[in-house]
C-alpha cells in the first residue's frame, strides 16, 4: 500500500515489472486510520525540505495475521527506508529457525560443543534488517551459564565488533533455566542442549564505502563468542572463539540494470 496515486503506481509497476496489485491510499487515509503515519516527516519543517515528498508515508512495517485475519505479530521501523527481512519474519512467525541449507553459514566445534553461525536470509539487502543466528549444540550432560550470575562465573556471550556498513541491534539471548548445584550451594542460570542466540544486523549507507574492492558483493560479519562448558563435576577452560561469516550482499539495481541482468 502506498500514498502514491494510481497513475504513479502504474508507472512504477511497469518500470520495475511488478506483477502483483499495488494499492493507492489517497491522502494517506488508511495509513492514518491504522495510526502508522510517519510523524518524523513534517510538511512544514524547513530542515525536512528534501523529504517533503515523503510526507504521508507510514512507518514501514509488516502485519502478520492468522487465517481469521487477526493480527498475531507486527514488525515496524522508525526510518522510512528500513525493512525487516523475509527470513527474520518467517522465523519469528514459525516460532523457530527454518533449515539453513540455503543460507550462508560457518561452524567450528570441540568435544563439548558445536558452534555455528548462519544468516536468516540467502543475502543481505541495503537497509533491510536480517538476523545472524549463533547456535550452540551442547553434548548431553553439559551446560553453559547465562545471565544473571554471581561473581566468578562466566556467562555465554556473543558480540559483533564495529563493522563499517553494518548497524548491529541488541543481541537476543534465549531464556535460561535455573539449576541447583548442591555441592556449590548455589542455583545458577544455565543453557543446555541447543541454544540459539539472535543478532539483528542492517547494512547501511557505509556498506558502499567499504575497503574490500575485490569483493563488493560480500559483507564479512565478524563474531566473537565467549563461553564456558561445564559438566556435573568439572568446568572446562573458558574459551573465546572468532568466526567470520561471509554474507552475500544484494546490490542496488536501477530498473535498466535489472533488465540487462535478466
Amino acid at each position: 500500500m502506498s500514498y502514491d496515486s494510481p497513475e504513479q503506481l502504474g508507472a512504477f509497476a511497469d518500470e520495475h515489472d511488478v506483477t502483483y496489485d499495488l494499492l493507492s491510499d489517497a491522502d494517506s487515509a488508511v495509513i492514518r486510520e491504522f495510526g502508522i503515519l510517519n510523524t518524523l516527516i513534517s510538511p512544514d519543517d524547513p530542515e525536512q525540505a528534501a523529504g517533503r515528498s515523503f510526507y504521508g508515508v507510514p512507518f514501514p512495517g509488516v502485519y502478520v495475521t492468522d487465517e481469521n485475519g487477526v493480527v498475531t505479530e507486527k514488525f515496524f521501523h522508525r526510518h522510512y527506508a528500513t525493512r525487516e527481512s523475509a527470513g527474520t519474519i518467517r522465523n519469528s512467525v514459525l516460532g523457530g529457525i527454518l533449515a539453513r541449507h540455503a543460507a550462508p553459514a560457518v561452524e567450528l566445534g570441540t568435544d563439548q560443543v558445536r558452534i555455528s553461525a548462519f544468516l536468516s536470509d540467502r543475502a543481505m539487502q541495503f537497509e533491510t534488517q536480517s538476523t545472524i543466528h549463533v547456535r550452540f549444540e551442547l553434548e548431553e550432560g553439559l551446560h553453559m551459564y547465562g545471565r544473571p550470575l554471581p561473581e566468578g562465573y562466566i556467562a555465554s556471550e556473543v558480540t559483533v565488533p564495529d563493522t563499517p556498513g553494518l548497524r548491529v541491534g541488541t543481541v537476543q539471548y534465549p531464556p535460561t533455566h535455573p539449576r541447583e548445584f548442591p555441592q556449590l550451594g548455589v542455583t545458577l542460570n544455565v543453557y543446555e542442549g541447543v541454544v540459539d542466540v539472535a543478532i539483528p544486523v542492517t547494512p547501511n549507507v557505509e556498506v558502499f564505502h567499504r575497503s574490500n574492492p575485490d569483493r563488493p558483493e560480500v559483507v564479512d560479519l565478524p563474531l566473537s563468542v565467549l563461553y564456558q562448558v561445564c559438566s556435573e563435576t568439572i568446568c572446562y577452560t573458558p574459551r573465546t572463539e572468532t568466526l567470520s561469516l561471509a554474507a552475500p550482499f544484494q546490490p542496488l539495481l536501477t530498473p535498466g540494470a535489472a533488465r540487462r541482468a535478466r
